[in-house]
């Protein structure tokens, strides 16, 4: 039996998506990925909603390509090898 292992890298948002005011719902913490529904951020009146979700998954590896300024920047070479 193979083994497999599974990895994911978040990368910047490109020039399209930033243009459409797109942000960022993932989040990386060592090798758990958090994702948000973003759709309903910035609500005023504090209700909470049946479609505000948070899913969570763990990987083999996790790369964080979103600004190369953090720490825990990973860089082409970095993921490659």
């Amino acid at each position: 039996m193979a083994n497999v292992k599974v990895a994911i890298r978040v990368r910047p948002l490109n020039a399209r998506e930033s243009a459409d005011g797109g942000r960022l719902a993932v989040q990386v913490e060592d090798k758990l990925v958090r994702i948000k529904n973003g759709k309903l951020d910035g609500r005023s009146d504090g209700a909470l909603d049946s479609r505000e979700k948070l899913l969570e998954f763990c990987f083999d590896y996790c790369y964080w390509s979103v600004d190369p300024a953090e720490p825990r920047y990973a860089s082409q070479e970095e993921v490659m090898t």
